[in-house]
Formats: structure tokens, C-alpha cells, sequence
């Protein structure tokens, strides 16, 4: 995913943000997990490779819960930008090394992988081993003895409201601003990390306003203000303003060029000057297009001759 990817694990180790994602897809919205209980876990474990390599593989965002000072649940998110069957395979992978981890250990706890879908693409792709190997030829009844891996993944650019309503965290301010696009009217919820939040706003729309916002915004938070989406909509509203004078301003001196031109035009015809000087008059002193120019002579030529 790139730029989104790293946004996105910035953003999601923040043990608030972790903890409301867990409480809103897992638990529906009832806090369940609390931001003070989690703990980093281990993204990297290691597979053995078909040469007899040992290779590492790594997940995104892996935390513990614990209760009374032991691991009660692992959880992981994995951050995707496009359908992607094998998925499947490392969401396997991973979860075998944490249960392998833990052969020799002294407890021994669940572990539970979500997968957040940022693509704008609908996800056709497998989302269990069922599906998966649908098409392989395996015997009837083979198939009932396949341990059926499945994949939890919810796609964060269209959560209806009802889901969305879960979140607690600034993650509600992301998943609202990307399910209703144009539509988007800020609310007055307090943003938390605002470079966090900034930053995955922006690797996932790609508008730098943004980022180029983060430093004010933070020093108005620093002086004790409070920074909501408010804030930020308005000044992409000052930026179209600002942008739309520009353009009044641009639109009104081409327009008094056109006037002034045509007034030439107009006055070159009655004095019976060569198409050729007006042609070059309107080219050089007025930096009109051969098209452009040709337009102008030929509608003032119309109004002569109908004048006339």
C-alpha cells in the first residue's frame, strides 16, 4: 500500500484507536477492550521457506490484551488496498506461528486477526478456505476434515452509519469523511492526534491540504483549542475562495482583453485594414490563438456586414 500503508500503521497503534476498532467491529460498539490493558506485540515470525530457508514475515498492527498481568487475547489488523485471495494464506501463517509460540509457553490465548479493506474496488476475492479450494479436485468427503480459515474483513470506505456511529476514537472521523464523500459535514468531535489523523486523510485522498494544515492545527491544540473537522473544512473552503478570486480576477482581465480587441476589430474594418494587419495586430499585441483570432475577425466581420 505504500504511503497508505505506513499511514495507516501509524495511525492504528495508538492504543485508543486500536482498542475503539476492536470494540466496534468485535464487540459492536460496547467497550469491551481498554486502551490502558494493551501491550505491542510481535509483528515478525518466521516460516521455513520450500528451499529450507528460514524466512520472516510480518503483519501490520499486533497487540496484546492483558488481564491480571497475563495475555488474555492477541490481536492483529492487516491494512489491504486491493482484493488479494493469499491474504488467507499469511493471515494463516501468521496466526499458526502465535499458536506454535505458545507450545511451550505458560498460557496459552486466542488469537484474532481483522483485515481493514481501504480499496475502493468491490472485494471479489476468497474469504475462506471453503471458497478457496472450491475448485481444486478433493474428494467429498476429504473436504469436511479442511480446517475452514476465514477471513473477517470489513471495507472501511463504505461502513454504513450504524456502524460507523461505533467509533469513539478518530477513526470516526476517517471512516465518515470517506463514506460520504462530497456529502461530508463535520461534526464536533475533539480530534485526538491530529498529525495521525491528518496524515491518513491524506494518503488515503491524496488532497496535501491535509498535511499542509498539521502545524497550524497543532499549535492551535497546543494553546489549549479544541481541533475538530470544523477547522479543517474551513479552511478547504478559504482555499476554494481564495482559489475562485483568482480565477474571477483571471476571467475579468481576459475578458476586458476580448473588449479591447474587439473594439479594435471593429474600428480596423470601418478604416478598411487588410485582414492580414488585423490577423497580426490581434496575434502580437493581444497574444491571441490563430483560431482564437480568426473567430474574433470573422464575428466582427458579421456584425459589419449585417450593420451594413
Amino acid at each position: 500500500m505504500g504511503q497508505k500503508d505506513l499511514a495507516a500503521k501509524q495511525f492504528e497503534r495508538s492504543p485508543e484507536v486500536f482498542a475503539d476498532i476492536i470494540n466496534a467491529f468485535i464487540f459492536e460498539g460496547e467497550q469491551i477492550v481498554f486502551p490502558e490493558d494493551l501491550q505491542s506485540a510481535p509483528t515478525e515470525s518466521l516460516y521455513l521457506a520450500v528451499n529450507g530457508a528460514l524466512r520472516n514475515q510480518y503483519n501490520d498492527v499486533s497487540k496484546y490484551e492483558m488481564k491480571n498481568g497475563r495475555i488474555a487475547t492477541q490481536y492483529t489488523l492487516e491494512n489491504q488496498s486491493g482484493p488479494d485471495y493469499r491474504i488467507l494464506l499469511r493471515k494463516a501463517g501468521y496466526e499458526g506461528a502465535i499458536y506454535r509460540q505458545q507450545y511451550s509457553g505458560r498460557d496459552i490465548y486466542p488469537a484474532i486477526t481483522l483485515v481493514l479493506y481501504w480499496g475502493d474496488k468491490a472485494w471479489n476475492a476468497s474469504r475462506d478456505f471453503y471458497r478457496l479450494f472450491r475448485r481444486k479436485k478433493i474428494h467429498r468427503m476429504a473436504r469436511k476434515y479442511i480446517d475452514n480459515v476465514c477471513l473477517h474483513m470489513y471495507s472501511m470506505r463504505t461502513l454504513p452509519l450504524e456502524i460507523r456511529q461505533r467509533f469513539k476514537s478518530d477513526m470516526r472521523v476517517v471512516v465518515d469523511y470517506l463514506a460520504e464523500g462530497k456529502e461530508y459535514e463535520p461534526t464536533d468531535q475533539e480530534i485526538a492526534d491530529v498529525n495521525g489523523t491528518m496524515r491518513m486523510l491524506y494518503a488515503l485522498t491524496g488532497d496535501a491540504d491535509f498535511i499542509n494544515n498539521i502545524g497550524m492545527l497543532q499549535e492551535r491544540q497546543r494553546r489549549g483549542g479544541r481541533v475538530t473537522m470544523c477547522e479543517v473544512v474551513d479552511k478547504f473552503v478559504q482555499r476554494g475562495r481564495e482559489q475562485g478570486i483568482k480565477e474571477g480576477i483571471k476571467e475579468g482581465i481576459k475578458g476586458e482583453q476580448v473588449r479591447c480587441a474587439t473594439a479594435f476589430v471593429k474600428e480596423s474594418v470601418i478604416q478598411k485594414q487588410s485582414k492580414e494587419y488585423i490577423m497580426g495586430i490581434l496575434r502580437t499585441c493581444f497574444q491571441m490563438q490563430e483560431e482564437e483570432a480568426d473567430n474574433l475577425y470573422r464575428e466582427c466581420m458579421g456584425i459589419r456586414l449585417y450593420a451594413g
